[in-house]
């Protein structure tokens, strides 16, 4: 009986969640807004009460997103009609006069090029036609609540989080859960706020760069570029692809001095950026952030991509929290494989095994 009403309760669940979908989404979106914008609330709020600094800092970021989203969307627009008719044509050029036109025209670089260059914009949106229409339709309810939402978690998140742990009534267990939430959430927003930096800045000499080669369609270039530098040591220059192709097929000088530049800028992003803040957050490898992005992508577009990027970051954090020290490690793998160790030598970490001087080991058996 205990299994059928446990069986029940997942099902209805499941009903539950579903049914909740979007609210849950909402609710995600702003606990994430809410966390890249803490460190600035929490800075603000020492000279400052904590309601003031709140309403500063939203409006700053609301008032900045909606002017680069109104610029941005503008361009994109605009830009991307030059890029729908000029990136076919550029295509059909290289299969008529390339150097390598036949082999290009036998892999029917032109229809390739249109096919990817009008699917481009379902691909982004993520979903049928039909869920793209839903979601305009409720676009402006979701912003509004989202908004709200973040505004209540960026005031009351840290009591919230604070009230989550005294369910914990075990003192050990409960210190435990703060320790690894705390660290985990700072490792892991730090993470995404120096990744958004890097995209941005990855971006921005995207833009400047197309630019300067009369590339047709800076803008959602550079855009394409700062989404796919999200993907640590190659996302930069995969994203900039595009960008040296159409340079090149004008001029192959060009196309030469701009994939150089590129390459220069992904070495130098990887050798200092990267590291710089892998150091000081976690690090989160390719495999994991291409297929996070793809998967997230392909359900609810971009922003779903994003989202589920950050939930792998934070569960990546939360994992390597939980790790034991390497040190700790290292001892224990001498402790148990290579017999006795030296008298009163021990190991000692949750869940480890304690050795004495003959090589016997105990489990320790002890809650932390």
């Amino acid at each position: 009986m205990v299994a059928v009403g446990l069986f029940g309760a997942l099902l209805v669940g499941l009903r539950i969640v579903a049914r909740s979908e979007r609210v849950l989404g909402w609710m995600l979106a702003a606990a994430a807004v809410a966390g890249l914008l803490h460190p600035y609330v929490a800075l603000l709020a020492r000279k400052v009460p904590r309601g003031l600094a709140v309403l500063v800092v939203g409006v700053l970021a609301v008032g900045s997103a909606g002017t680069i989203a109104y610029a941005l969307v503008d361009g994109v627009v605009r830009e991307y009609n030059d890029i729908k008719v000029a990136a076919p044509a550029r295509a059909r050029e290289l299969e008529e006069r390339g150097r390598f036109h036949a082999a290009l025209k036998d892999a029917q670089l032109a229809r390739r090029v249109k096919t990817v260059v009008e699917q481009a914009p379902s691909r982004l949106r993520g979903g049928t036609p039909a869920d793209a229409i839903r979601s305009a339709t409720t676009r402006g309810l979701a912003f509004l609540a989202t908004g709200v939402l973040a505004l209540f978690f960026m005031l009351h998140g840290p009591r919230l989080a604070g009230a989550g742990a005294a369910q914990v009534h075990h003192k050990a267990r409960r210190e435990q859960l703060e320790r690894v939430s705390v660290a985990a959430f700072r490792r892991g927003f730090g993470y995404a706020r120096g990744t958004l930096a890097m995209a941005m800045l990855a971006g921005l000499l995207a833009w400047m760069l197309a630019s300067w080669a009369n590339v047709p369609g800076p803008a959602p270039l550079g855009l394409w570029v700062a989404l796919w530098d999200v993907v640590p040591v190659i996302g930069a220059a995969l994203g900039a692809m595009p960008i040296v192709a159409l340079a090149a097929i004008a001029s192959p000088d060009k196309g030469v001095l701009l994939a150089a530049v590129f390459l220069a800028y992904q070495l130098a992003e990887w050798l200092l950026l990267q590291r710089w803040i892998e150091r000081r957050t976690v690090h989160i490898g390719p495999f994991a952030t291409v297929v996070a992005g793809f998967a997230g992508l392909e359900l609810y577009g971009v922003g779903g991509a994003l989202m589920l990027l950050l939930v792998v970051t934070l569960a990546v954090a939360v994992v390597d929290e939980l790790a034991p020290p390497e040190d700790d490690r290292a001892a224990f793998a001498e402790a148990v494989g290579s017999g006795p160790v030296a008298e009163g030598g021990q190991v000692s970490h949750i869940g480890a095994v304690k050795v004495d001087g003959r090589g016997a080991a105990e489990d320790l058996a002890h809650e932390v």
